[in-house]
């Protein structure tokens, strides 16, 4: 399985995360706010919205990046595609990969359960 990030697997466009919040599911969990639907294509895009009210730039931008890792080393949990836009909350003070990850493949499985039905 090809496990790179590649931008045909990212959210870049306002239109496309603004159909994720308008017609997508909520998931989450006291860390993470996430909102998924399905594409109805192959390959699942993930988007990330980070804003300053959680913090400087390099703490948001070493989120993102974690972020990133996290999806991208469980992206194989999705079978079908769906466009995902995560959004953290401000009680999420660890920043580590294990700790995150463990939250978000909770998450990846939810979705990839509902999206089955």
């Amino acid at each position: 399985m090809d496990q790179r990030f590649s931008k045909k697997e990212r959210l870049r466009k306002r239109k496309e995360f603004q159909h994720v919040f308008d017609t997508g599911e909520k998931y989450g969990n006291d860390q993470l706010k996430i909102y998924a639907v399905s594409n109805g294509d192959s390959v699942s895009r993930l988007g990330l919205v980070v804003g300053k009210k959680f913090g400087n730039s390099p703490r948001r931008n070493r989120f993102k990046r974690i972020l990133r890792e996290a999806y991208r080393l469980n992206k194989s949990l999705l079978d079908n595609g769906a466009d995902i836009v995560v959004i953290p909350r401000p009680g999420l003070t660890e920043l580590t990969l294990k700790a995150i990850e463990e939250n978000f493949k909770i998450i990846l499985i939810q979705i990839n359960n509902e999206l089955k039905k």
